[in-house]
């Protein structure tokens, strides 16, 4: 791929490393409605796909200018502390039952 497109969420998703990315904006629509600027995590997220392991020896990350952010609100974003993520994941019987079906059935290919 040459370019792709994504949002905090699919940056933070997939793993689709690249020489270079590009942040268009510092904030997102918020759930009341107003915009917020991005956490620290979702940004250093975005950023940290620039530079491909085993590739590059480094990455580039551009943060674009907007006429209502700039360097003071990429500067508030990077020092403040990353907040913890807390995992959704939830294993449950069935599958680790599962998963130890499939091992064994490997096995006996």
């Amino acid at each position: 791929l040459k370019v792709i497109f994504a949002t905090k969420t699919l940056a933070r998703g997939i793993n689709i490393p690249a020489r270079t990315t590009v942040i268009t904006s510092l904030s997102k629509r918020g759930d009341g409605g107003r915009f917020e600027l991005l956490k620290t995590g979702n940004m250093l997220q975005m950023a940290g796909r620039a530079g491909r392991r085993g590739m590059d020896e480094e990455g580039t990350c551009v943060v674009l200018p907007t006429p209502f952010e700039g360097a003071n609100e990429a500067v508030q974003i990077l020092i403040k502390e990353v907040e913890a993520v807390e995992s959704q994941f939830r294993a449950s019987y069935s599958l680790v039952i599962n998963l130890i079906r499939r091992d064994y059935q490997r096995g006996e290919e």
